[in-house]
């Protein structure tokens, strides 16, 4: 009859103890990704052909330049960003509000960026194919917002319903 070592079955329970623990605390530090998403935000403005940007997007996954951008932002920049609170392929415009940026594509071409600045208000720009750049600033004023153009003139007000305050 083999008698089972203590020692053994110890350490194999701490083990399983350390993994679960450490999966618990890598949930909080996510990271942003930023190299990644620079890559796929690149890969958008490729052509506005989805299939191409798909064919784009299939050769940098085999030649394995997302795999590579992926890990290098998983084991590097989120890790700095982690343990220093920022990241640093972030770029510096835009770090004092924290990177409030985004960015949207259509189907049909459009893509839209907005950017947070320091004072509260949203830079909007607009591209469409054949069409010329639309900027736009989006302002918080009382219990309104309202759109300037680029050379301040109002476009648009919008206030907030009674019935749509719920």
């Amino acid at each position: 009859m083999k008698i089972r070592s203590t020692t053994h079955s110890a350490r194999r329970v701490i083990a399983v103890t350390a993994l679960c623990a450490s999966l618990v605390g890598a949930t909080g530090c996510f990271g942003s990704f930023v190299m990644t998403q620079r890559l796929y935000h690149w890969n958008l403005t490729v052509d506005n052909n989805k299939f191409a940007r798909w064919g784009v997007f299939v050769a940098t996954v085999v030649v394995p330049v997302y795999p590579s951008a992926t890990i290098f932002d998983l084991v590097f920049t989120n890790s700095v960003e982690f343990w220093s609170g920022r990241n640093p392929m972030a770029s510096n415009e835009g770090a004092a509000n924290d990177g409030a940026a985004r960015s949207m594509h259509s189907e049909s071409g459009e893509d839209v960026s907005m950017r947070m600045r320091d004072d509260g208000a949203i830079d909007v720009a607009i591209r469409a194919p054949s069409q010329p750049d639309t900027r736009w600033v989006v302002v918080r004023e009382g219990d309104s917002v309202a759109a300037y153009d680029e050379h301040g003139a109002l476009v648009a007000r919008g206030v907030e319903l009674p019935e749509a305050a719920h």
